[in-house]
């Protein structure tokens, strides 16, 4: 194959990888989105170590929970939305 012949065939295999993943989430309810969320509570871990994991997960969950309301709602208070809806419960869940 040829340069432009690879380049092209990587664009399109991205460009699929893409696709897929914006259909999927067109087609999520917004209940389906709690299995984006992957915090697990870890007794063993240090207080700072337990926040650091929550922290990560939170961050991975609001770009997805993100993503999903901007494709069903729209981007107008997006932030909010997000934060309101989704994870200010998982904090207030955590702080428990």
């Amino acid at each position: 194959m040829h340069d432009e012949q690879v380049k092209s065939a990587i664009g399109d295999v991205l460009t699929g990888i893409l696709r897929q993943a914006q259909n999927e989430l067109q087609t999520m309810t917004q209940e389906d989105l709690e299995k984006f969320w992957f915090f697990q509570e870890q007794e063993y871990a240090s207080p700072a170590q337990r926040t650091y994991e929550f922290f990560k997960c939170l961050e991975l969950y609001r770009s997805q929970c993100r993503r999903w309301e901007e494709l069903h709602h729209g981007s107008c208070c997006v932030v909010e939305r997000v934060r309101d809806t989704y994870l200010m419960p998982k904090i207030q869940k955590f702080l428990q």
